[in-house]
């Protein structure tokens, strides 16, 4: 995979060279220290610019939102599953020794100085991205990780581990002092670095308290479900405060280095905006519903929307010219949604569900959301007809909708509806393929030019890169092996 760029925050804000940023700490004569509140921005950006770079690609393949043009190479290996050892390694290794390494020092700093609004932020931060490596390796270095020379080969801990831990650490760090003379407001926190001392502090529990409610999701339908689900429902009966608008990094702009890491990794980089083209999977459903976020998700072809099959990068021009089929819409501009709000409505809404509540009320929050967050309104007419929350249906129905409707909506954060339908098993599977006349829309149909013989990918592949310095790295296992939490 291409190296995905560096996202500085000085860059970003000021318009300052790399070199200009790099050298702040490189004066000889004047050694310094970096403060944390500048550690703290280049981490939230290392983070965004990975998982929202080549984890949102991989997401939205896998997701089958997109898939790769016939008229391109770039993602072959994604969309037939037929990754190796050396794909993504160069994110997981940005990820721990760039954005973990940051915030293991933000949470050095703060904690002796006893700034804890720091020390949440960072423990939120460190959370959220060793949550998200584990999702995507099952086993990953959290307990031993990041100790410097003091432990260059740290073991692997399995997925239940790291969740527990990642558990600890967060309740940890909502427990501390807020009201203490050293706590002080952070200016250079990008989601919510505008807002006073208090709401800043209250938005960062909220983000704490949604990351916990999304790793006791992840685990409703493992073995570990009935545990997970009572847990659930404590944080809902103890009246919980959750995020209620979106946790996000909304400062890029069209420029070069400045803008939205997919847009920069898959556009601006490869000097190409039709390297992702519509999967079937998705158009077709948006299609049958006359979904008007058909428009906000793709640029029509030369006749109108078209979309290929999930995997049909051989589709032949003569039969499908490379002009007529959609192509993915990505803007420079876009945020990188930590949490957005949609999605967060709809965790509540499963939530409550799996907790024997009425649910249907953060359904239509989520829908809504969802469409606000491309600037659009949901049409009343979707809402009372195909997308009516099923009141009176099952509980696999109301949670099928949830489900749905969140996939629908995260395009651009694939990932989750990844892990989401490895979780649920929402969207269903077809059992024929995409042009068969008994295809339903919206139904994931098996890569056309799949590797794996008929199974899905559940997992990415342990980094030769950390195999070569870490001779804990765990033996070779395929991505059709499922990790711990998985349905």
């Amino acid at each position: 995979m291409k190296k995905i760029l560096v996202l500085f925050i000085f860059i970003l804000l000021t318009g300052t060279s790399c070199s200009d940023w790099l050298d702040i700490n490189t004066d000889p004569n004047n050694p310094t220290e970096v403060p944390a509140d500048l550690i703290l921005p280049n981490a939230q950006m290392q983070i965004a610019g990975a998982v929202g770079g080549d984890y949102a690609i991989l997401g939205g393949i896998w997701s089958q939102h997109w898939t790769q043009s016939h008229i391109a190479s770039q993602y072959k290996d994604i969309d037939s599953y037929d990754l190796t050892d050396k794909d993504f390694e160069i994110d997981w290794s940005e990820l721990y020794s760039d954005a973990l390494v940051d915030l293991a020092e933000i949470k050095s700093k703060s904690s002796a100085a006893g700034e804890w609004n720091s020390f949440l932020q960072a423990t939120c931060l460190e959370a959220y991205t060793f949550q998200i490596l584990a999702d995507l390796y099952d086993k990953i270095p959290l307990k031993e990780a990041l100790q410097g020379s003091a432990n260059l080969t740290p073991k692997f801990d399995n997925g239940k581990e790291v969740y527990d831990e990642l558990f600890a650490r967060i309740d940890a760090a909502l427990g501390k002092d807020f009201n203490s003379s050293n706590v002080v407001k952070v200016t250079s926190d990008l989601l919510f670095g505008t807002q006073d001392k208090a709401a800043q502090i209250d938005s960062w529990k909220r983000f704490a308290n949604t990351l916990k409610l999304k790793l006791l999701l992840r685990q409703t339908e493992s073995a570990n479900g009935a545990a997970a689900t009572q847990k659930i429902s404590d944080l809902l009966a103890a009246g919980t405060e959750f995020l209620t608008g979106h946790a996000a990094i909304s400062i890029f702009i069209d420029e070069a280095n400045r803008s939205n890491p997919l847009y920069e990794n898959n556009v601006r980089q490869l000097n190409v905006a039709t390297n992702l083209r519509a999967s079937y999977t998705l158009l077709s459903l948006l299609q049958a519903n006359n979904d008007p976020r058909l428009d906000a998700y793709f640029v029509p072809g030369s006749t109108g929307h078209f979309a290929l099959a999930q995997g049909d990068f051989n589709e032949l021009t003569s039969v499908t010219p490379g002009a007529r089929t959609s192509s993915a819409k990505f803007s420079a501009t876009t945020p990188f949604y930590f949490f957005s709000a949609d999605e967060v409505s709809f965790m509540l809404a499963e939530a409550i569900l799996r907790t024997g509540g009425n649910a249907e009320s953060n359904y239509y929050d989520g829908v809504r959301s969802a469409f606000s967050k491309f600037g659009l309104t949901a049409p009343q007419n979707l809402l009372d007809n195909v997308y009516k929350f099923p009141s009176s249906g099952s509980v696999e129905e109301k949670l099928e909708a949830i489900i749905t409707q969140k996939w629908l909506a995260s395009v651009n954060q694939g990932y989750e509806s990844f892990f989401d339908q490895n979780r649920t098993g929402f969207p269903r599977i077809s059992n024929v393929a995409a042009d068969d006349p008994a295809y339903v829309p919206g139904r994931y149909t098996y890569s056309i030019e799949g590797v794996t013989s008929g199974r899905f990918p559940k997992r990415l592949i342990f980094p030769d890169l950390s195999r070569r310095v870490n001779p804990n790295t765990p033996a070779f296992v395929a991505i059709t092996e499922k990790v711990w939490w998985v349905k």
